[in-house]
């Protein structure tokens, strides 16, 4: 009995595990035949940027700081005691041309004026007496002469000249004029005991007050014009030649510029023009040196504030007009140069380009876009000519492929090896 029992607990697994193997496998064969449908697969996905042709002259950018066209050092001309020093007279006083910025002690300059004027007249005084002496001894020559009887042309030597007296009329004329110089010097230091400004402009630094002694010399302030305002801006020589009549000399033609400086995080303009050009290259930098003049920087123009001394600007130079051209990201232009665009049929194709000019991130070019107004932004790790792709808003049916149903590829579509590449996703 129990030898019978152990063997039952030994056949019962075994009869069950074989029963569903059966089962299983009765199945298996039992089961329909899938249908096998076409997976379709689509094209790549690239980013695109719609080009329009640009016929706008070009804009040459370039940065520069702002300094005063006019800039001096103020120094007095004569010494004395300042008695008088303008309120304008003091760091970032402003004034106009002409206004009396100081005043020194004149008291002296005026005697010195009344003295030369003094001697003036007395040496008019000794030139009348010259002259009518002159007149006398020239009227006894000639009555000497007649008493002789001499017809010999009349005696030109120094002897003669004296005995007419004309050497010591010439003396007297020569004193008055000395005298009316002294007196002309002596009324210029006068004048000079007042500095009077020479230009319109402002105070950048004085050292000078009211009660100090100055010698002739002296400076006593730093003062700069405020009716334009230059700066400086370096190009390369490639830059300057999109710049047509640079080297104009005539000055008929004025270059625009517009110049751009920042203010508080806000941005402003003034409107310029191209001043002159350096006629030679910068040894060091091998830039070509130019000059923009913007007048009146310190005009209130809608609450602008003044194109300061110092400031960093960018500047913007009218350049050539060019024919139609594009502007394109410079993460889209490919070695070549080229660019990839996207046909009419969604499929891509290289457009050699010309560079014309480079700003920042963006770069101008010229190039035939004919057929294909759509450049390609993105990058993919396989890019071919005749690639179909697709862009957004795109839905061009040509743009899917599908598998055959005998697991080949159809014409047109993309290869295994190509699409296990672009599932690793562009950039």
């Amino acid at each position: 009995m129990t030898r019978t029992r152990s063997i039952r607990a030994i056949l019962l697994p075994v009869l069950i595990v074989t029963g569903g193997l059966a089962a299983a496998l009765v199945l298996v064969i039992s089961r329909p035949t899938p249908e096998r449908v076409a997976t379709p697969r689509l094209a790549p996905m690239v980013s695109t940027k719609v080009l329009l042709p640009r016929t706008t002259p070009l804009m040459v950018e370039g940065t520069g700081t702002v300094r005063p066209t006019s800039e001096i050092t103020l120094s007095a001309e004569v010494g004395g005691r300042v008695v008088m020093v303008s309120p304008e007279l003091a760091r970032g006083g402003s004034f106009s041309s002409g206004d009396t910025l100081l005043k020194l002690d004149n008291r002296s300059y005026q005697n010195a004026v009344s003295i030369a004027r003094a001697e003036v007249e007395q040496r008019r005084v000794d030139v009348a007496l010259a002259a009518q002496n002159q007149d006398i001894a020239q009227r006894e020559y000639e009555l000497l002469r007649r008493r002789l009887g001499s017809d010999a042309p009349a005696d030109t030597s120094l002897a003669a000249q004296l005995a007419r007296q004309q050497p010591q009329y010439e003396a007297a004329e020569a004193s008055l004029h000395r005298a009316e110089a002294q007196l002309a010097d002596a009324e210029l230091s006068l004048t000079r005991s007042v500095l009077v400004a020479p230009f319109s402009g402002r105070v950048r630094s004085e050292s000078v007050d009211v009660g100090q002694f100055i010698s002739p010399g002296q400076a006593v302030a730093e003062i700069y014009g405020t009716d334009a305002v230059e700066v400086d801006i370096s190009l390369s020589t490639r830059q300057a030649a999109l710049v047509d009549d640079l080297w104009n000399e005539t000055g008929a033609d004025r270059i625009s510029a517009t110049v751009r400086a920042d203010f508080g995080g806000t941005w402003y303009d003034w409107e310029g023009f191209v001043e002159h050009a350096s006629g030679a290259l910068d040894e060091t930098t091998r830039t070509v040196e130019i000059v923009i003049r913007v007048p009146s920087p310190f005009n209130a123009v809608d609450e602008r504030p003044p194109l300061l001394i110092g400031s960093y600007v960018r500047a913007d130079i009218v350049g050539r007009a060019m024919e139609a051209h594009y502007a394109v990201p410079r993460g889209a232009l490919r070695d070549g140069p080229a660019v990839w665009v996207v046909t009419d049929e969604q499929t891509l194709m290289t457009r050699p380009v010309r560079v014309i000019q480079e700003i920042q991130d963006t770069v101008f070019i010229q190039a035939d876009m004919a057929s294909a107004s759509r450049i390609v932004m993105s990058a993919l790790p396989v890019m071919t000519e005749g690639m179909k792709v697709r862009f957004e808003g795109s839905d061009d049916p040509n743009s899917r492929t599908e598998l055959g149903t005998d697991g080949g590829t159809r014409p047109g579509e993309l290869t295994t090896s190509d699409s296990m590449a672009i599932s690793g996703g562009g950039q």
